[in-house]
């Protein structure tokens, strides 16, 4: 990227009239939606779908302050505590996989799902420390965590998908780049919260094989089969955890222990990804880094590739180059909310505000309300109010009355809120 264009992107920040309308829009559905009621027991398709819309709600609930906010995250909560080990011992009930085969083991209970679950709790506790219950819901998660790393690791630290297809960690994933992922955000999390730091050194292998995975010729070729956003969105939020941990860089200072033994490991990058219509250089800037000889190094050319991908892959409204499957462009709208984590929580990503300010503009708006399925599609709208929310704390930080005055003016104008 040249120093031109850097500097033209940092001129596009977040705009408090666009983020205020968005959250607004968001906050109205939910607040509205089936998950506000106590007297639903299972209210959306899967609890890990229904964790980003927890995620969403606790950071909503300091830039609106709305009870209703508190109220699903802490029942969301208790749903998890009262179920947890009906499924499958010790993990978190999925909202399916219940299917049982002739020796009577479940379908499916996913370490990848279940750490979302585990994520929205964590966020919960975060953002309400004052809770009474946050005791229990910690010692939840322990119960989640500790079950894991029993029951699913590679000798080498690596962790397994866990349940599927009936089979304890299936041989062709003994390691899964999305269980990995996920769950070593819920290490960072949990560790961050209670100062157990047996949780960050568990975490190393971890972010070491999301570092140096082949990402594009994964076993299940996620990347062409279903779309890039999937493995982006999944993997950057492992990545942005470790980047963002003081605690997690001093254990990543290290050779590589050379973890990975059953996915691909990763080949040379092709330099130019499809179509990039937003190509500055010839190469990938990523390619001209490489990955150094120490996992912290690898991860910060990872996400450097991963962010590369963001901005070249963006299209002129604001959507990002057209999933393989539209059933997969669900997963998008948590993009922006994880570029602002990373743009005010990482070194030397301020950068990626302007990519998530275009985002959430194209997201506010009709267009991309009919393109992403918001307000229809319960996971699509959960991702975005997440990101709209992340938006919302950053600009609240920056200038108060300016935001207070920007979701006022989306009240004033009433039609904005549908």
């Amino acid at each position: 990227m040249t120093e031109a264009s850097l500097t033209h992107l940092l001129l596009m920040n977040l705009i408090p009239a666009v983020v205020a309308r968005g959250l607004v829009k968001h906050w109205n559905y939910f607040s509205h939606h089936i998950i506000a009621s106590p007297g639903m027991a299972h209210p959306m398709q899967a609890c890990f779908e229904e964790s980003y819309v927890v995620m969403g709600a606790a950071r909503t609930m300091g830039l609106l302050d709305d009870a209703r906010m508190t109220a699903i995250c802490r029942r969301y909560n208790d749903r998890m505590m009262e179920f947890q080990g009906v499924h499958y011992p010790d993990m978190y009930d999925m909202g399916y996989g219940y299917n049982r085969d002739a020796n009577d083991m479940v379908n499916c209970s996913c370490v990848a799902d279940n750490a979302s679950t585990a994520n929205g709790m964590l966020e919960a506790v975060r953002t309400f420390p004052h809770l009474p219950e946050n005791k229990k819901v910690l010692a939840s998660v322990k119960r989640y965590i500790d079950h894991c790393l029993e029951n699913y690791l590679t000798d080498k630290g690596v962790m397994g998908v866990g349940v599927l297809n009936h089979q304890i960690n299936p041989e062709e994933l003994h390691e899964y780049w999305c269980a990995d992922a996920l769950f070593v955000s819920t290490l960072i999390r949990y560790a961050d919260l209670t100062g157990e730091s047996q949780y960050y050194d568990a975490a190393v292998p971890m972010v070491e094989y999301i570092s140096t995975y082949d990402y594009k010729n994964t076993l299940m070729g996620e990347w062409t089969k279903s779309a890039p956003q999937q493995i982006l969105i999944y993997t950057s939020e492992g990545l942005i955890a470790a980047l963002a941990s003081a605690e997690m860089k001093k254990r990543l200072l290290v050779p590589l222990g050379q973890v990975i033994q059953f996915s691909p490991k990763a080949e040379p990058e092709e330099v130019v990804p499809a179509q990039a219509p937003n190509l500055v250089n010839q190469e990938l800037a990523s390619t001209l880094k490489g990955g150094g000889d120490t996992i912290w190094s690898c991860l910060v050319a990872r996400f450097g590739e991963f962010t590369d991908w963001f901005h070249q892959n963006q299209m002129a409204d604001g959507s990002f180059e057209h999933p393989v499957d539209d059933h997969f462009r669900c997963y998008e709208p948590l993009a922006a909310g994880l570029l602002l984590d990373a743009a005010r929580n990482t070194e030397g990503n301020a950068w990626l505000e302007s990519i998530a300010a275009k985002q959430l503009r194209f997201m506010a708006s009709d267009a991309g309300k009919l393109y992403y399925g918001l307000y229809a599609n319960d996971f699509a709208s959960g991702m975005g109010l997440v990101s709209f929310a992340t938006a919302g704390e950053i600009l609240k930080e920056r200038d108060l009355e300016g935001w207070e005055a920007a979701v006022q003016g989306v009240f004033d104008r009433g039609e904005d809120i549908w």
